[in-house]
């Protein structure tokens, strides 16, 4: 089948660079060798007539030196390895045309698959367990591509550390287009930031290095990202002091509170996410005091949750990922015989069943303990976005929509410019296959060139929880470039319908 092959080489260019070095004979690894282990092909979904999908494991192994500046006598250098889970799903519509579109989660920690059962991806389970297609999916218009990242998310496991994005994107490079969520943003705008350094090179030299040839990277969507936490928390105080569902700060308690952060804190926070001072713990524990103090008022008896204003606080994250693991999609992946389905048990690794974390809360730690936690990425989106690659942000809570529309502003018109955002209304034919004069008012949106910023109301942080659909609609504009105001819908019968 064709897409066997065309899945191996966007797999492969994924995780290295050296696709020409792989070797099927090889049992383990060796550093700068993939190796493959990919399942035959199956509808999990119940997609036939529709699509199939793929998963399994590219099994990486690298060196890299030692981090002492004098290295000892006989000091060598540091092995590691990696084993990246994916799951790929072909287009419903036309998949040998159709884009391929890497998919990142954040967290850190959270498992890219598990988004495939979110409302928004390919698979729609219930509490029963059974499996039937989504017919809102972001694999309408696009070949999908799951990724579990850093290693410990999901079923990726290995030795190597990737508490540093930029070092990440050695090892995952992508074709077409990138879809990251929440903390995904900075593994996806760093790979974004290599791959358009990386053909700016080829195209230069006007020749191929080892058969590689340019990636045409076409797009870019963040959803609820954290592109910029030291600016992004300034403007949380805006965003709280404003919000209409209830008062966490008072105004003239939000005013002096935003003042004394951004004199003395929010400078100190760029100096550490720059690299500029290297002993930030009091910094990162201002830090965290400061978002926590936000959905912490003195005068009311509960904590109000970051990911959603509407919720009471869960008490951790670890909290948050035991939930996760009793939804139907955690146990549907935590069962063998699915293991096994997915190609995680057996094949060259050769892996027993494990326990599948929906957030490995022990990813997590390491990013918050750096300052990877608060680097700005502010630079990094502006180069992708003036690389006239298609870019959508969409807001939230956390990554609050008043701090995006700044940045949003910032990267593209500049400050003195106005950026005002119109209102996002679609009919009911964007989420039904019947017309009704019945209007949906989705948020609000600004387009200036090739870079949109969404703000989607009453979402929340993990937008397909509660509005996937929307999510979907999104994506789908993004992946076939229509405007906002006229919703793709599913594809049927040969033909696209509009609004």
């Amino acid at each position: 089948m064709w897409l066997s092959s065309y899945l191996f080489a966007t797999i492969i260019w994924l995780i290295t660079v050296n696709a020409q070095k792989y070797d099927p004979g090889d049992k383990y690894a060796k550093p700068f060798q993939p190796l493959a282990h990919i399942t035959d092909r199956h509808n999990t979904c119940g997609q036939k007539g529709l699509a199939s999908d793929y998963s399994g494991y590219i099994a990486i192994a690298t060196q890299r030196e030692p981090k002492a500046k004098i290295p000892l006598q006989g000091e060598t250098p540091i092995n590691e390895s990696a084993n990246m889970f994916f799951w790929f799903f072909e287009a419903r519509h036309r998949p040998q045309e159709a884009p391929v579109v890497l998919y990142l989660n954040g967290g850190p920690g959270i498992s890219s698959v598990y988004r495939v059962f979110d409302g928004s991806g390919p698979c729609l389970i219930d509490w029963k367990g059974t499996i039937t297609p989504n017919p809102h999916s972001l694999n309408e218009y696009a070949n999908v591509l799951y990724v579990d990242q850093p290693v410990g998310a999901g079923f990726s496991y290995g030795n190597a550390n990737f508490t540093d994005s930029l070092m990440a994107a050695d090892y995952l490079e992508s074709e077409f287009g990138i879809w990251t969520s929440d903390w995904g943003v900075t593994a996806g705008l760093a790979l974004a930031q290599k791959i358009l350094k990386k053909n700016i090179g080829l195209n230069w030299s006007n020749e191929t290095v080892d058969g590689e040839l340019p990636i045409k990277l076409t797009m870019m969507g963040m959803e609820s990202p954290k592109i910029d936490p030291p600016s992004q928390l300034a403007h949380m105080y805006m965003y709280m002091m404003k919000n209409p569902w209830l008062r966490v700060q008072w105004l003239e308690n939000g005013e002096k509170e935003l003042a004394k952060y951004m004199e003395k804190l929010e400078p100190k926070l760029f100096k550490c996410g720059a690299r500029k001072k290297y002993n930030c713990k009091k910094e990162l524990r201002a830090y965290r005091r400061a978002l926590r103090s936000l959905t912490t008022p003195d005068d009311l008896r509960t904590e109000f949750d970051l990911w959603d204003l509407r919720d009471a606080r869960h008490n951790s994250d670890r909290s948050r990922n035991i939930g996760m693991k009793r939804t139907p999609a955690a146990k549907w992946l935590n069962d063998p015989n699915n293991q096994a389905h997915l190609g995680v048990t057996g094949g060259k690794l050769a892996r027993g069943p494990i326990e599948f974390e929906p957030w490995n809360i022990d990813v997590l730690k390491p990013f918050s303990e750096t300052q990877e936690i608060i680097r700005s990425w502010r630079l990094n989106l502006r180069l992708v976005a003036h690389a006239r690659i298609r870019m959508m942000i969409v807001g939230d809570l956390i990554t609050n929509p008043v701090g995006l529309k700044w940045l949003s502003q910032n990267i593209t018109v500049g400050a003195n410019h106005t950026f005002e955002a119109q209102p996002l209304v679609w009919d009911s034919l964007s989420f039904n296959s019947e017309r009704d004069s019945r209007q949906l008012t989705v948020g609000e949106f600004k387009t200036t060139q090739t870079f949109t910023f969404v703000n989607v109301k009453g979402a929340g942080h993990v937008i397909a929880e509660h509005k996937p659909n929307t999510l979907v609609k999104l994506f789908w504009a993004l992946v076939r470039n229509k405007t906002l105001d006229t919703p793709v819908i599913p594809w049927r019968k040969d033909k696209e319908l509009f609004q």
